[in-house]
């Protein structure tokens, strides 16, 4: 019995420790990398009135990034992780730019959005795609959420990226309490097709995959 409590309480420990540098990572070292995802990726598609989900938000970067663009819309960041909604949360009710007016943090998992049927323009996942446990189930949720015709955008490293992102991907699985699924770029083709997603279209980007898939507006969601 005291050995199991042991083993309970260092693996809380090292999940607090992930979240802890998993917050970290977003907040300091993933900000270049969304500006350029903005830049070359979303400011071209996306309309100010648009309504988007961001999932797996962690620091809430891309988040706030995103809300600058759809002036009009809305953005939506949900994590399963409670301490980040919080520490977002609470960035939220201390700002007073108004960088935060259409955005909104939510606790939630990809598998279980609460949010009705057909009500997002686009969905967003970076960087947390191969933690998903259940990828087929959460791909249905997102499809269900997302308007006909909407758009998915999944950036996440790759087993075909540059080896100096693969090793840092096994380096923070070493450390990591929650383990990542690397999937290949043929990997991520398939999951979007099998999911009802079509005009599949993949790129590299900064060492990582972009891959987007449509909601076909001829068929409905399931």
């Amino acid at each position: 019995m005291r050995q199991s409590r042991v083993r309970s309480k260092n693996r809380s420990l090292r999940q607090r420790l992930t979240e802890q540098f998993t917050w970290l990572d977003s907040k300091y070292t993933h900000p270049p990398y969304h500006n350029r995802l903005v830049k070359e990726v979303f400011s071209s598609v996306l309309n100010k009135k648009d309504k988007i989900i961001d999932i797996g938000c962690g620091a809430g970067g891309l988040s706030r990034k995103l809300a600058q663009v759809v002036t009009e819309g809305e953005v939506v960041g949900i994590d399963i992780s409670e301490g980040y909604i919080k520490k977002l949360n609470r960035a939220k009710e201390r700002d007073k730019s108004g960088d935060y007016k259409n955005l909104v943090f939510v606790l939630a998992s990809v598998e279980e959005i609460p949010y009705p049927d057909n009500y997002f323009d686009h969905a967003v996942c970076s960087e947390s795609f191969g933690f998903w446990s259940e990828p087929e189930k959460g791909l249905a949720e997102i499809k269900r959420v997302l308007k006909l015709g909407g758009k998915l955008y999944v950036v996440n490293s790759y087993k075909e990226a540059p080896i100096g992102v693969r090793i840092s991907v096994k380096v923070f699985g070493l450390l990591s309490a929650s383990k990542e699924n690397l999937y290949s770029s043929q990997g991520y083709r398939v999951f979007f097709q099998r999911g009802g997603f079509t005009e599949v279209y993949q790129r590299e980007i900064m060492g990582t995959l972009l891959t987007v898939g449509t909601c076909p507006a001829e068929v409905g969601n399931f």
